[in-house]
């Protein structure tokens, strides 16, 4: 019996060993490993076990940047190590909260949870746990510029995984060390750090390898070293393109293209620096979509108190309905005694009927009133997104093109003629966001105070050449070839909002332009049924399965966003959007796609059947 128990302990350490082992450099590996052990846990339940790997779990998605879920997995374990009592456990935990907070940027709540947790580990002599704590303390004071404290407690951290034995948390703090040192411009003491670990380059993982490369390229590019600055943020960027690190690559093409600038390799330097626009927008969208996330968390949180609340108040009912039930009870009781007092008791008992039925009426209408109120918030809570996602999808490009345009006219690319072409075609591209932004700015006006739809009769090429010029700069980026086969006589107008039908086409196209590759084709045509007019979008992508197509277009529901073939990303939110203005404009949308041959959207509108002039 002590042989099978010590068998168990032993492949619990060793799935612990593993999990630990690969939670850098390779997650699918980690998360396969802690699936072992909750499956074991299943065999043989041990709450503190359970936690200990709840805790190593979230802290796996916390490295893979889903916040969401590693949350969800800490609150489990925090509610787990509550149950046990076990305080070492709950100081874990603790820290994996902290690690939520630094990664929503709320340091200073960060540090006081892992100063909260600090002493538990002192206490129980657990260097290694201790260290880790020190180190998430520094990481979060050099992000709010507090050096000195920053490196107080990283060089405790180094100290106490010294002893520990801790070698990849080592590393990382080494690492943190040489770039809180190049912060405060202290180079040679940065190079000292960055040196211990290039001495044994082969040990690291290549999570600390990316970020010693990266931090070496800064080293060199202050010093006017170019091209070794060039060479050591290539091949950061190779580590961290091979982990898939969206921060890391961002920062090593950030130093690579200044480099490459330096060397007078200005079209390399341009291509690099493309990638680090795209790495970096890339970057925010992730975090604003994990703010809304966030905020969804918090919501479903405040959900389910309200459902808590209103069971505790369902139970107080039925407890309220059993007294009285007892009560009618006895009372018939007392009636049947005493018969002669029947006419009294019976209006007695009507009066009480009475007064039931008016707070039962009264606490009806309460419950309409707050379902109103409740609607009436969910309307604006939609209309606020509605409006986020407008602005996150539409606005994005021209903000984008002025930029590059500056970015580039900044280095003397242009030449005066280009220079006054480029010039002429932002101005006009300008003019077009303002008349964008003033009808996006009327269209959330209308969200909040109630939705009406402005109906007049279109010219649906113009509307449709209109926004292609709004995507002018990223049609050319990809080298697409767009294909624009104006309507038939009979098919000139339809009948829509404007602002609706320049978003609608503004969102399909920008889908379009996103999942074509480079050098592809984007078609566009026109077809009538006796109701309604088609406008097919088509592109050269990679299509989807019939089941995503079928969902893409039935469904009313945010539907995950999938990276277009440059990395780019989106909320997942304009295609709901596109339907739900086309059902507002009595139109809908039909999706034609198979897998590897591309897609094509089709939207329908309603004809216009009057003679109109060209005017």
């Amino acid at each position: 019996m002590e042989a099978f128990a010590f068998q168990q302990d032993e492949d619990f350490d060793f799935l612990m060993e593993q999990a630990l082992k690969y939670r850098y450099d390779n997650l699918d590996s980690a998360f396969y490993f802690i699936s072992r052990l909750e499956d074991y846990l299943e065999k043989s339940p041990d709450p503190i076990k359970k936690t200990e790997v709840l805790y190593r779990k979230g802290g796996i998605y916390y490295v893979s940047g889903d916040y969401i879920n590693a949350q969800s997995v800490y609150n489990e374990a925090h509610d787990l190590a509550l149950q046990s009592g076990d305080s070492l456990s709950i100081a874990k935990v603790q820290n994996g909260k902290g690690l939520i907070l630094l990664g929503q940027e709320k340091y200073i709540e960060a540090i006081d949870v892992w100063k909260q947790a600090l002493p538990v580990f002192k206490k129980a002599g657990d260097k290694s746990m201790e260290g880790n704590l020190s180190f998430n303390i520094g990481l979060a004071y050099s992000q709010i510029f507090e050096y000195s404290k920053s490196l107080e407690f990283l060089h405790e951290a180094y100290k106490l995984l010294e002893v520990s034995g801790n070698l990849a948390l080592k590393d990382m703090t080494i690492n943190r060390l040489g770039k809180v040192y190049f912060d405060i411009g202290n180079d040679e003491k940065a190079m000292l750090y960055y040196g211990m670990l290039l001495s044994r380059e082969y040990e690291l993982s290549n999570w600390e390898k990316t970020f010693l490369y990266a931090g070496l390229a800064e080293l060199e590019l202050k010093a006017g070293n170019d091209a070794k600055a060039a060479a050591f943020s290539e091949k950061s960027y190779g580590f961290a393109k091979d982990l898939k690190a969206l921060w890391d690559m961002e920062r090593a093409t950030n130093i690579w293209s200044r480099a490459l600038e330096n060397l007078q390799d200005y079209r390399q330097a341009l291509n690099i620096a493309r990638m680090n626009k795209s790495y970096a927008d890339s970057l925010l969208n992730i975090e604003k979509e994990r703010g809304i996330s966030f905020l969804q968390l918090q919501v479903k949180d405040a959900e389910n108190k309200q459902l808590l609340n209103q069971n505790e108040l369902i139970q107080q009912k039925s407890q309220q309905r059993r007294a009285l039930n007892l009560i009618l009870i006895l009372l018939s009781i007392f009636l049947g005694v005493l018969v002669f007092n029947y006419r009294k008791n019976l209006k007695l008992r009507d009066r009480f009927n009475q007064k039931l039925e008016k707070l039962n009426k009264e606490l009806n209408e309460k419950r309409k009133l707050i379902a109103a109120q409740n609607e009436s918030l969910n309307q604006i809570n939609e209309a606020k997104n509605k409006l986020f996602s407008i602005l996150s999808h539409d606005l994005r490009s021209p903000i984008g093109n002025l930029k590059s345009f500056v970015m580039l006219d900044k280095k003397g690319v242009f030449n005066q003629d280009e220079k006054t072409q480029a010039l002429n075609l932002l101005e006009e591209q300008l003019n077009k966001t303002d008349n964008l932004l003033e009808n996006l700015l009327d269209w959330a006006k209308s969200q909040l105070e109630g939705f009406n739809t402005k109906q007049e009769v279109l010219s649906v090429k113009e509307i449709m050449e209109e926004a292609l010029v709004q995507y002018e700069f990223q049609i050319s980026n990809k080298q697409l070839n767009i294909q624009h086969i104006g309507p038939d006589p009979t098919l000139k107008y339809v009948i829509a909002d404007r602002s609706h039908l320049q978003m609608i086409f503004q969102n399909i196209i920008s889908n379009a332009i996103k999942f074509s590759p480079k050098s592809g084709k984007l078609s566009i045509f026109y077809s009538e049924s006796a109701e309604f007019a088609r406008i097919h979008i088509k592109d050269s992508g990679q299509g989807m399965e019939a089941e995503d197509r079928e969902r893409l277009e039935n469904d009313f529901s945010m539907v995950k966003s999938q990276k277009g073939t440059l990395g780019e990303k989106g909320t997942g939110l304009g295609l709901l959007l596109v339907k739900q203005l086309l059902v507002y404009n009595g139109g809908f949308l039909k999706v034609k796609s198979k897998a590897g041959y591309g897609t094509e959207m089709i939207v329908h509108l309603k004809r216009n059947t009057v003679e109109l002039s060209e005017n």
